[in-house]
């Protein structure tokens, strides 16, 4: 499972006390293209209904727009989210904003995977600047306006991605499966590792490392590839979000 805590103020200074939501993605069936089952907790809401999100390609992107993806599903219960407005003086702002995505597995807990930070340009409301770090997939930095009658920090966050990784207040086309071909030897599925692309390559030899594995074999057996990680099945329960 990941999980995503959007906390009040900057990276050093987040701690349970500045939880503004909390964003749990997990598998529902691990296929190449997969379904994961999202649930959130926000601060001034509770808890969102659950929501699906399909079909989306495993070890193809950044996990920061598989998150994306995932709050578009729980916020709006659509593949895109509808266009934000036009910031004005009285726009709902935040000075500070930082969320950060978890690993959490049965073996690994509060692994960082990837970091965000939002900061209010100068005094006026509205203007940001985000930066934007993942595990495998760099850093990306943007500049964007964005302001609404009652801020929501979790659409913030999605804004956010959006406009590092695609110079926009909404989603990107989806990225492609990295599936290499499969060749039969022995009678069993096969796959040449050194045909991934990144992200993919390094996630499954990490997937293998956990395994135990002595050493990645030049051909790997392509269900371990359709397989991947043992991640929790995210169950529908209360999250506690402490209040500020």
């Amino acid at each position: 499972m990941l999980r995503v805590s959007i906390h009040a103020g900057l990276l050093p200074d987040r701690s349970q006390f500045n939880v503004l939501g909390l964003l749990d993605v997990a598998y529902q069936s691990k296929q190449p293209l997969a379904d994961y089952l999202v649930g959130m907790t926000l601060q001034r809401e509770g808890e969102l209904p659950p929501a699906m999100l399909t079909q989306y390609p495993r070890w193809s992107a950044s996990l920061w727009d598989l998150v994306a993806r995932a709050l578009t599903a729980i916020l709006y219960r659509a593949d895109q989210a509808p266009p934000s407005a036009k910031p004005d003086k009285r726009c709902a702002y935040a000075t500070k904003l930082c969320a950060v995505i978890e690993k959490a597995t049965a073996i690994d807990r509060g692994v960082i995977l990837g970091t965000l930070e939002v900061c209010q340009r100068g005094s006026q409301r509205g203007l940001y600047t985000v930066d934007l770090q993942a595990d495998l997939a760099g850093s990306t930095s943007a500049q964007f306006e964005y302001g609404c009658k009652a801020l929501n920090p979790a659409d913030l966050v999605l804004r956010s991605i959006c406009w590092a990784l695609y110079g926009s207040d909404q989603l990107g086309p989806s990225p492609a499966l990295i599936l290499p071909p499969a060749m039969r030897i022995d009678g069993e599925d096969r796959f040449h590792v050194a045909a991934l692309t990144e992200p993919a390559l390094t996630g499954f030899k990490r997937y293998m490392a956990a395994k135990n594995a002595a050493a990645v074999p030049q051909l790997a057996a392509a269900t371990d590839y359709i397989v991947g990680p043992e991640i929790f099945v995210f169950s529908q329960r209360s999250v506690v979000v402490p209040a500020l």
